[in-house]
């Protein structure tokens, strides 16, 4: 009995998990208002909350998309980039979109 009812918890957990709404969220180093041309930008979506999976989406370059926790950026230009970042868990998902100003 007691390992049908630890198959029944796990089955119980994941369909709660399941259920749970995903929040993305990401910082920058250096800070977003300390982003400069040719110096890299780790931007880094470990803040979010039951975040599964990733997709980074940098606008200055469509090309420009990852899938994982931590990206590695250098931008070759001054000016505003759209970033975008794309957290899904299960089949709930959520996204955040920050404007980065690239300074000389």
């Amino acid at each position: 009995m007691l390992i049908g009812g630890f198959f029944a918890a796990i089955g119980l957990l994941i369909i709660q998990s399941c259920s749970k709404t995903p929040i993305a969220c990401f910082t920058t180093t250096p800070g977003m208002d300390s982003i400069h041309v040719n110096t890299p930008v780790i931007f880094d979506a470990r803040c979010s909350v039951y975040a599964g999976s990733y997709n980074w989406q940098f606008y200055n370059n469509v090309d420009s998309i990852a899938f994982t926790p931590t990206v590695t950026k250098t931008f070759k230009d001054t000016g505003t980039v759209d970033v975008y970042l794309l957290v899904t868990w299960g089949n709930q998902y959520a996204g955040e979109t920050q404007n980065i100003v690239v300074q000389p």
